[in-house]
């Protein structure tokens, strides 16, 4: 079986088990974002910073994630909290860029931060995990939820197959040598366009300054690809983990859904509160 073969039929599974768990219900969706969170926090505690399953700063973090999602989403439901995590995942999102775009990775002071780093590895996935948590706790949830996974879906799928069929100059080779020009800008408005199809059919009329958000939240989705591409670069590793066929790990697969994520639920406050 191909690759390409093996992506396909892969993606289509992770498709059919995310259509059961939104069909079942709040409690199994709420359930299943956060043990994504749990596979996150432990590919990258395990293969990024190479620890042991049983040390202490994996267990500080599984520890910490865990609790956390279930009590801000089982237990302490509450706006204020839902705000706090949304403002915190926007802020890290701008250190991200900053990371991204001005920070040399082969600086000693930036191996000795992202050590630093793994003590609250659970606390930073959490906050983007209860962004995406945060829309299911919406009555309009499904279609709100499937917007952002559509937009993000189109996102991953139309980058990797229009830059394979139409890419010839490369978008930042230094940071992920196989993303493309053609395919960046193929991909922002394949996106844009059907998440905006999909919004004005299921969830209400579009107007051009949501369009614009899409457009943003599109180009945010490949921003956090890129950052997810330099911090593998940063540990020297091709992958989160080899646990999704043809996508490599739970992390792999949802990058830049984390970095989206945070500004979805940020519109979805304003528009909905």
């Amino acid at each position: 079986m191909s690759n390409n073969t093996l992506r396909i039929v892969s993606g289509a599974v992770l498709v059919i088990i995310v259509a059961i768990c939104m069909a079942y219900g709040t409690a199994s969706s709420l359930v299943a974002i956060g043990l994504m969170g749990v596979f996150v926090v432990d590919e990258l505690m395990t293969n990024f910073y190479v620890l042991e399953r049983t040390s202490r700063r994996y267990m500080i973090s599984q520890v910490t994630y865990i609790s956390g999602y279930a009590f801000f989403n089982f237990w302490q439901i509450s706006q204020s909290s839902f705000n706090f995590f949304i403002s915190f995942a926007c802020l890290w999102n701008v250190l991200a860029l900053v990371y991204l775009f001005f920070i040399n990775s082969q600086k000693g002071f930036i191996s000795d931060f992202f050590v630093k780093c793994s003590w609250g590895v659970g606390f930073l996935i959490l906050a983007p995990m209860i962004c995406i948590a945060y829309i299911i706790h919406h009555p309009e949830w499904r279609f709100l939820l499937g917007a952002m996974l559509l937009l993000n879906f189109m996102v991953d799928t139309f980058a990797y197959f229009s830059g394979r069929a139409f890419g010839k100059h490369k978008l930042w080779e230094a940071v992920s040598p196989k993303k493309t020009v053609e395919g960046a800008i193929g991909v922002v408005f394949a996106s844009v366009l059907i998440t905006g199809l999909y919004w004005h059919h299921f969830v209400k009329p579009v107007a051009w300054p949501l369009l614009i958000f899409f457009l943003v939240l599109a180009c945010c989705a490949q921003l956090g690809d890129l950052v997810q591409s330099k911090l593998k670069r940063q540990f020297a590793i091709k992958d989160s983990s080899s646990l999704i066929p043809g996508h490599g790990g739970v992390y792999d697969r949802i990058d830049s859904l984390l970095f989206v994520a945070p500004f979805y639920a940020l519109l979805i406050s304003v528009q909905f509160h």
